[in-house]
Order: C-alpha cells, then structure tokens, then sequence
C-alpha cells in the first residue's frame, strides 16, 4: 500500500483545494524556497496518520492548522489521502477487496475532528488500528525525524533502539496493547481487591443487617394480618349489637306507644269520672249558692279554670327545666372533652417542635458527612491515579510531561527569537545607511510639502473664522419651500370654504363719505365662537335666521346701510344701542338647573364666545333658550310651570312653551357652524405660516453674501486638499521615506521580539521551576502514598459508618414527625367537629332559657291570679254556714282522681321520653349499621357469616370483651413496632443480594478473563521473540549495506550490550577497517564529519533506489543530491498568501 494522491483544501498555507496527483510508488521528492509550503505537505501526511504531538508538524493546536488559523473567512481544514492498495499481500486488515483506500480527515475551527474512510465516518481508533497493521505508527517518537536530531538517533540507548527493531517488525503495536491489558488488568484486580474488601467489611454486614430487619418486618406484616382479624371480629360484633338494638328498639317503641295509648284511655276515663264529680258537685253547688247568688258559681268556675290551666303550664315548665338540664350537661362534657383536646394539640405541637429541631441538626450531621465522605473518595481517588490531591485534573506524570514539553516549545520559541533580533539588527544598520544617502533629497520634498500645507492651513482658518455654518442656507431654503407649500394648501382650503359660506359674507358700499367700518361689527354667525362642538346644532337651531343678521353700533348706523349700502340682498340689522335683549330670569335659570341638573340644561348664551360690546346682539339671539342633553330634560323644561322657556335638545329638536315642537330630520345640523370654525382655524394657521415665512425670507437674505465668500472658500480649500494630496502620494512613493518606514516597522519588530524574548525566557525559568517542583511532588507522593490511601480509606470507612447511622437516625426523626403532624391533624378535625356541636348546643340552651323563663312568668302569673280568685272564693264560702257532707265526700273523691290524673299523665310523660329515647336510640344504631357498612365494604359481603360458629366471627367461642383488650393491646404493640421497622426492608434485602450475586458474577467473569489474557499473552511473546529475531537478522544485514554505501570501508551492525540478550536493547557498533567501536563516540573527529559531510548526501538518493526498492520515499529537501535521484519531484511555491504545488517527472524513472 502507497500514497498515490494528496488532497489539501484550508490547511495551513494550502488555501484552497489543491490536489498532489501522480506520487512514485518508490521514490518522490519534494523541494521549494523556504516558507513556500513543503513541509506542510508531509505535515498533511502525519495529519491524515493520527499525529497526536502537534509540535511535529509545528503546530501548538489544531486550529493552527487551519489557514491562518480560521481568521480569513475559511473555518476548516480537509485533508484526504488515496492509497494504493492493488497488492493483496500488504493489504490492511479487513480492506483486501478495495483496490484503492482514501482516508481523510477534517477539523473545524471550535468544532469537532471527523475521519472518513472510503467516504464513511470512522472513529479515530478505527483509522489507527489500519494504519498500525501495515506497520505505521505515526505517534511513535521517531517515526518522523526532524532535521538535526539524526545524531540524537544514533546516540539512543539499547531500549529506545530495541523499540525501534519493535516498530519495524509490527510487534510494538502488540506491544503497545499488551501493556495497556496489563494495565487494565492491573486496574480490573484493583478493583476487584476492593470489591472483596467491600463485601467483607460494607456488603456482608449490611446483609445480614437487613436479614434481621426484613425479619422484624415479617413479625410486624404478620401482627398486620392478625390485627385485621381482630379489627373484622370487632366491627362484625359491633354491627351485630347495633343491629340487634336497632330492632329491638321497633319493638319496644310499639310496646311503649300502646302503653301510652292505654294510659290515654285511663286518663280520659278519670277525666270522665272527675267531670262527672264536677257535675254532681255542680249540681249540688248550685242548689246551695243558689241562695248564695250567682258570685260564688262565677268565682268557682273560675278558679276551676285557672287550676287546670295551671295544672298544664307547670307540667311543660318541668318538662322544659328537664330538658335545659341535660343540654347544660352535655355542654359541660364537650367543654370539658375540648379542652382535654387542646391540652392534646399543644402537647402534639411542642413534640413535633422539638423532633423537627432534632429532625434539622440530624439532617445538617448528614449533610456535612456527605460532603466529607465525597471529599475523600475524591481525595482518595485523585491518589490512586497519581494525583497530588483531588482538585487536579491531571496526574503528576501527566503534568510534569506536560510541563517537559513546553520547556522545549519555550527553548526553541527562544533561540527563533534570538536568530530573529539577530537578521533585524544587521537589516536595520543597512536600511539607517541607506537612510543617511537619501536625505537632502528628502528634505527637499519636505520643505515642499510644508509650503503646501501651510496654504491649505491658511485657507482653513479663513474659513473658520467666517461666522457662518455649512448648511445652513439649505436649510433655511428647504424650510422656505416647506412654508411656501403649506400656505398655498391653506389658502386653497380657506377659498374652499368661503365659497361654500358666501352666503354669509356681508358686503356692502360706503353709504357716506370718510364712513367708519368699525361701526358696522359683522354678521352674527361670524361674531361668535362656539366653546363646545357637540352643540353646534342646537344653537343653530335655536339662533335660526338671527345668525344672518347683522350687528351695527346704532340705528342711525343702520339706516345709513339700507338707504346709501348697496346692499345685494336684504338683511336684518340689530343695533346694539337699541335692540331689547331677551334674557332668563335667574330664578327660571335656578330653577331649571334644580329641575334637570347642572350638566343637563344650560343657557345658549353661555355656549358661545363673543366680544363684551356685543352682549346685547347675543341676549337678543341666544338669551332665552335652553340646549338640553336628553329630551326628557328639555321637556321637563319648556313645560314646567316654574320655567316654561324654549328648550332645544343637541340633536336639534326643539320644545316651546306652548306646546309647539320641532323636530326630525337632522341631517347637516350643526354644519354652518362647523364649516365657520374650520375657516376661522384655517385663518389663524394660514396667518401664523406666513408670518413665519417672511422670517425665514429675511434670514435668507442676510446670509446671501456670507453664503458666496463661503463657497468661494470652500472650493479653494478642495483645490489645495487635492493639490497636497497628489504631492503627498509622489512624497510618499520617495525611496527615503519607504525606507524609513522599512526602518521604523524594524524597529518595531525587533522592540516586539526583545518583549517576547523577555516572556519567554520568564516562561522557560517557570516551567522550568514546575519541572522541578512536580518531580519532588512525584518523589513526596510515591513516599507517601501508601500511608495517605491508608489513612483515607480509614477516614472514609469511619465517614460512611457515621453516614448510614445518621441517616437512620433521620429517617426515623422524619417518620416520627410525619405520624405527630396526623394525629395532631386528626384531634384538630375532632375539636374543630365538637366546637359545632357545642355552638349548636349553646343556642338550643340559649333558646330553652328563654322557654323556660317565658313559661316561668307565665305560671307566676296564673298563681297569682288563682290565688287571688281562690282566696275572694273561700271568704265568700265562709260566710256560708252550712256546707253539704256529700259535697265534700264528692270533693275529696273528685282530689284523689286529680292525683291520680298526675300521676298517670307524669307517667305518661315519662313514657314519652322512653319513646324518644328508644328512637333516638334506634335512629343511631342505624346510622351506626350505615356507617360501619360504608367505612367497612367487606360487611356487606361478610354479615351472613356474623355469629356463627366455625367461623371467625363465632362470638359464643370468642369472648368480644377480651377481643377488643386484645386488639387496643395489639394496636400498641404495631404502633410501637411501626415506628422501628423498615418497610422497605424487603426490597432493599433483595437488591441488595442481586447486587452482591452480580458482584461475586463479574468478579468470577474477571478472574476468569483474566487467565485466559495471560495464556494469549505467554502465546504472543514467544511469537514476539521469533519475529524480532528474524528481523534483528535483516535489519543487521541492511543497516550495514546501507552504512558500507554510504562510507566506503567501513561497517555497521546491531548487537545487544555485553552479558545481555536482544530482548533487554540493541546497541550501533561501527568498524573502520578491521576495528570495531564499542560507540559512536570513539570516532575521530574527520569520521565524525563524513556522517554529514554534504558530499555524502548525493549517495543518500542512490542508497534508497539500491537498497529500498519495495518502499516508498517522499523526501523533503532543498539539496540537489537528495531530490536529483528522485522519480518525480514537486516543487513548491507561495504566491499571494497561498502556497501550490507543481509536477515533475525525471526522464528517466528508475527503480
């Protein structure tokens, strides 16, 4: 495989697409003048190859690579390689089939770096690894030897040459990916150590750790089931004593009402017999007071009523007392129950308090372990890849190569410069020589070029001092064109719209000699100025023909008009001094202002503007109407007996007092008035403008002399500005001043490059210093680094013990909290529900006070005037002397039923409260039966099964009482073990063991890997042996060829140093004649020569043809020797920024 075309586009000096076509499968060349581009072609090769040491290619960065590094419009750098690849035999692996392969490569400034193969994109391992099976490295150290390092090859020690023999066999790139499975391995074992480790002491604990939990867990699940169990029995006894309440209260209700009802019949019985009494009694009374008078039956009777009377209102007295007493009893417990509650809540709320401090400290401890626990793994892990502490991106090795590496870019940035101020110094002494030669000649293109300026200045300063700015004259002008125009628009509108109000024009001829026109004021319409548009209208309603009329000083004024004027038609004349103004009285106007409102009614008069000496014209035009906003308010106005005044509305509709109205149509209302206001306003704006004209007219003419002395100046001062120029440019074409520009740019140059010196050699001594500092760093931290991992990974294993403590501890703090915060929610929802039910009891008391003590003064009231009945009764008896036995045997009678109706009505009111109470009762067992169904769904399902035995609800064999001890005794047990168990306990147990199954699974898949690589690896280095030592034998054979060749007499060969075999390095051994050197060092300085002697480097071209003929040379040059020999050459050449590329073939190619 061979390179048989180059294609450049934007990289480095190679602007455009350029294409290197045609390259020898053997032997190519490439030459040009330094700077033109030839290195920057075999720069493109190592590019395509996957160069990683941009300092090869003599750049510091990829975007370097990039024509002119992106700053001229072009943003990327494409570079692509065809190989041949028609020999089957050297083929790459896996690319037998292709008889050509391109592979290429772009950068984009700030963007990403692509390669394609055969146009594909490929990664960047993928393009090495073809490349390395062809035996090409091109990131190995000396795959590409830059000028004047040949010496520095020779000189290398027998590994660094060993390494080489490797390359060239192919088994360094083996070796390569040997070293980095070993180390792989090496980092795999790591890890495996500490995954062994971290079984034992994290991993297995924590295990068995939850193992314990996940058991406590079971016990708790199990206490669960068992809880639910007893909670079912319970409710399903519940249900069942409910129920059986519930029915047995409709049985014992029936009983009770027929009870009732039975004492209803005894009660009406007695009342029966008791009236019966009080007939008899009646009967007897009346035969006995019949001698008495009809007094004492009135007063009897009377007494009899209020007694019965009084008999009822203190039965509902007691009964209300009754029923105040046990609502007050009530209160008194839920008053009691609620404070019990809120002694509950603020003791909940300061042990919610007190766990959420806890909770914040707690949560704080976790937070600051978990920060110290990441600071030392990451301190932990920065040692492990040789990091001086964590806060390093890169390992010391990795620094101080780094560092390496621009101490050599700042030693050789150094000499650059120095050889750099070196060719400046003798450059500037030639061009301040040649300087000196050209100088009387300079000066007197000087004193020529200063005569001009001064004339210039001169001129300059004449200008200035003129008091006059440029422009201003335009502007003045363009503002006089401006006016002009806008006057002329205006003129045009006020002609417009006096054409349209001829009518209203007054003209007349002087009716005598010397006639005052100022005593003539106008026509009215054209005296007045409406001060509100929207009532335009209605004014030119109310005014009517009067606005035609014209306004004069006198009568006599007037006459004069109609006799001598002239008049064209005829007018009406209203002198001022003799006109009867009609006007509103102001308690008409008062009072139409209280009628309608001040903003719905006002005066015409007061809508228009007019001068004082005509106020008597206007009252007798506009003095007696009202412009209304409504039609309700002008005909509030016109027909109001208080007012009765005409009235017009804005729309034009007008009311009069007598009834009469005026209306319709109300098109072009108002627009007399209008059209008069716009040429009024046209008027004024028209006088303005012009006034404003004449202004800018006068300012025009003052500046017209100071416009031309201007001008004239300004010209000259172009002149002469064009005059010093063309001199200024023969000036500037003069060799003296072109060289003491060449000497001043050198100077500049060499102050720049003595600044740059001084910072790089600053540079240099600090990187120079890092190198020193990292490599004590290297010493201190390999010394240490065993004793500092140690310490860490104690510091980590105490941190992350400390951690899980504290985070069990929190999670249980925020579990704690949780539960605190619902039972204070849940006794919060159960005041807030008794607050209600004592406000609703409160005023059930509130309301029974009020019965009772509205029944209480009513009994106070039917005692007192009972007693007062019975006592006028029994003095009117007293006075009777004889009194019946049967009377008072009926009496004492008829008092023992009196008894026994109370007591069979207390009875009866006993029995309704039984009633009530069964109901209430019953009503609540049946709430209870719903409520139980709805919070319990399974109830419904499950009630067949209540009381039966062999069930779990057989209440015969299980005691209810005990049950409910034993499930209050459960719930505290469960409660207690909630708050400590894990209820994640089961999944973290299982991911747990699959994170250990799949740990111990890889670690065996590791160790298992592991031996296997180290069998292939025995197998490799044993074919690595036989490979090196056939080629040691080639190498051997045509290193000393080629040295034989190019110093006659001499020999050269590879050998491994004294007592060691070739695996432990390669040594050069020269001989002159029959004696071998033990060195390069031991030749004499005219042997010393010959090695580059530039005699010798024409035997270089022949050497390659003779001794290479199956390669491929590109050779970069300026020597005759070198490219003289080559097949085809390409010479190089930088023109106009951009370097090309030509083709040469020799005449005749050889082989």
């Amino acid at each position: 495989m061979y390179i048989k075309e180059i294609c450049l586009e934007g990289f480095k000096s190679y602007a455009s697409r350029t294409l290197v076509p045609g390259f020898d499968p053997f032997f190519n060349s490439i030459t040009g003048l330094n700077g033109s581009g030839k290195s920057n072609i075999l720069g493109s090769i190592c590019f395509v190859l996957g160069i990683t040491n941009l300092q090869q290619v003599r750049a510091a960065n990829l975007q370097e690579l990039v024509y002119k590094q992106g700053q001229a419009g072009i943003t990327k750098a494409t570079v692509s390689i065809i190989f041949d690849n028609s020999d089957r035999s050297r083929s790459p692996l896996g690319y037998e089939e292709h008889s050509e392969i391109t592979v290429t490569r772009q950068i984009v400034v700030g963007g990403r770096n692509k390669y394609l193969i055969n146009g594909k994109l490929a990664q960047p391992s993928q393009v090495q690894n073809l490349f390395h099976s062809v035996q090409l490295n091109v990131n190995n150290p000396y795959f590409v030897i830059m000028q004047g390092r040949i010496t520095k090859v020779l000189n290398m020690k027998p590994p660094e040459i060993l390494s080489m023999l490797e390359e060239a066999s192919g088994t360094r790139m083996y070796e390569t990916k040997t070293e980095f499975v070993l180390k792989t391995l090496d980092k795999k074992q790591s890890k495996v150590d500490e995954i062994n480790k971290l079984l034992d002491e994290e991993i297995l604990p924590a295990l068995e750790k939850l193992r314990k939990e996940r058991m406590q867990y079971v016990q708790w699940s199990n206490g669960n089931v068992e809880l639910d169990r007893l909670k079912r029995f319970c409710v399903a006894y519940d249900y069942v004593e409910a129920k059986r309440i519930r029915d047995s209260a409709v049985g014992e209700v029936q009983r009770l009402k027929a009870k009732i009802t039975e004492i209803d019949n005894d009660t009406e019985r007695v009342k029966v017999e008791i009236q019966d009494m009080e007939t008899n009694i009646s009967k007897l009374t009346a035969e006995q007071e019949a001698n008495l008078g009809g007094e004492v039956k009135a007063l009897s009777d009377e007494v009899d009523s209020l007694s019965k009377k009084l008999v009822q209102e203190v039965s509902v007295l007691n009964s209300k007392e009754d029923t105040l007493k046990g609502e007050k009893e009530n209160a008194e417990k839920i008053i009691h129950y609620i404070e019990v509650l809120k002694q509950s809540i603020e003791e909940k709320a300061v042990a919610v308090q007190k766990s959420k401090e806890g909770a914040a400290d707690l949560k704080k401890r976790v937070e600051d372990l978990s920060k110290s626990f990441k600071e030392h793994e990451k301190e932990y892990q920065a040692i492990v890849a040789g990091k001086n502490s964590g806060n390093e991106e890169k390992c010391l090795a990795d620094q101080l190569g780094d560092a390496k590496v621009a101490v050599g870019a700042a030693e050789t940035e150094l000499k650059q410069l120095r050889t750099k101020i070196s060719h400046c110094g003798k450059e500037l002494e030639e061009k301040r020589h040649q300087l000196m030669s050209k100088r009387d000649e300079a000066l007197e293109v000087e004193n020529e070029l200063n005569s001009r300026r001064k004339d210039l200045e001169k001129v300059k300063i004449e200008l200035e001092s003129l008091p006059h700015k440029e422009g201003k004259m335009e502007t003045l002008q363009k503002d006089c064109a401006i006016k002009l125009d806008l006057i002329q628009k205006l003129k045009d509108t006020v002609q417009d719209l006096s054409a349209q109000l001829a009518n209203v024009q007054f003209t007349y001829c002087d009716p005598v000699k010397n006639f005052d026109r100022s005593k003539v004021k106008g026509v009215v319409v054209k005296l007045i100025k409406v001060k509100d548009s929207s009532a335009m209208a209605a004014l030119e309603v109310s005014a009517g023909g009067k606005l035609f009329n014209v306004v004069v000083d006198t009568e006599n004024t007037g006459k004069q008009l109609l006799q001598n004027g002239d008049l064209r038609r005829r007018v009406t004349i209203i002198p001022l001094k003799k006109i009867q103004p009609s006007t509103v009285h102001p308690r008409v106007h008062q009072a139409a202002m209280k009628l309608v409102g001040k903003e719905n009614a006002k005066l015409a008069l007061s809508l228009v503007g007019y001068d004082e000496e005509l106020e008597s014209a206007m009252e007798y035009v506009f003095g007696a109407t009202f412009v209304c906003k409504t039609t309700d308010a002008a005909t509030e106005v016109a027909f109001n007996r208080e007012i009765r005044a005409p009235s017009v509305t804005l729309e034009g509709d007008i009311f009069q007092p007598s009834g009469l109205l005026t209306g319709g149509s109300h098109r072009g209302g108002g627009d007399l008035l209008r059209q008069l206001h716009d040429l009024a306003e046209c008027e004024s704006k028209l006088a303005g403008h012009q006034k404003r004209l004449s202004e800018i007219e006068m300012k025009i003419a003052d500046l017209q002399p100071l416009q031309k002395r201007f001008m004239h100046l300004k010209a000259q001062l172009e002149l002469k500005t064009h005059d010093l120029s063309l001199f200024q440019n023969r000036a500037n074409k003069n060799e003296h001043l072109k060289l003491a520009e060449m000497i001043k740019n050198i100077e500049q140059e060499l102050e720049v490059a003595n600044l740059a010196v001084k910072e790089k050699q600053t540079l240099y001594e600090k990187h120079v210093s890092a190198i020193l500092q990292l490599e004590k760093s290297i010493r201190d931290h390999e010394n240490n680094r065993e004793g500092r991992l140690k310490t860490l990974e104690r510091k980590i294993k105490a941190t992350k013990s400390q951690l899980l403590l504290a985070s069990k501890d929190l999670k249980e703090h925020e579990n704690e909290i949780e539960m605190l915060v619902m039972e204070r929610e849940a006794v919060k929802q159960e005041q807030s529900s008794l607050e209600s039910q004592l406000a609703s009891l409160r005023t059930q008391i509130y309301n029974l006070n009020l019965e009772v003590e509205e029944q209480l003064a009513k009994v106070d009231t039917l005692n007192k005037d009972h007693d007062q009945l019975q006592s006028e009764l029994d003095s009117i008896r007293l006075k009777s002397k004889e009194c019946d036995s049967q009377i008072s045997s009926i009496v004492k009678e008829q008092q023992k039923l009196q008894l026994k109706l109370s007591d069979i009505k207390l009875e009866r009111k006993r029995l309704d409260n039984e009633v009530k109470q069964t109901e209430r009762e019953q009503k609540d067992c049946s709430m209870k039966v719903d409520k139980l169904i709805e919070k319990h769904a399974w109830v419904a399902t499950e009630r067949q099964f209540f009381g039966k035995g062999g069930t779990d609800y057989d209440f015969a064999s299980c005691d209810p009482l005990k049950t409910r001890e034993e499930l209050d005794k459960l719930q505290a047990e469960q409660s207690s073990l909630g708050k400590r168990v894990n209820k994640k306990v089961v999944a973290m147990f299982e991911k747990a063991e699959d994170e250990y199954n799949n740990l111990m699974s890889k670690k065996n898949t590791v160790e298992n890997d592991k031996s296997k690589i180290k069998k292939t690896l025995e197998e490799l280095d044993e074919k690595k042996k036989e490979t090196l030592k056939v080629t040691l034998v080639k190498v051997n054979k045509d290193f000393g060829s080629i040295f034989s060749t190019l110093l006659p007499g001499a020999m050269a060969k590879l050998e491994p140093p004294e007592g060691c075999s070739f695996l432990d390095g390669l040594e050069v051994r020269v001989a002159f004649g029959d004696v071998w050197k033990q060195s390069l060092s031991e030749l004499s300085g005219g042997q010393d020569r010959c090695r580059i002697d530039l005699s010798h480097t024409q035997n270089i071209g022949r050497m390659i043809k003779a001794h290479f003929p199956q390669s491929q040379f590109i050779v970069v040059s300026l020597k005759e020797g070198m490219f003289n020999n080559a097949n085809v050459l390409f010479r190089t050449k930088f023109m106009n920024g951009v370097s090309t590329v030509q083709r040469t073939v020799a005449s005749k190619p050889s082989r």
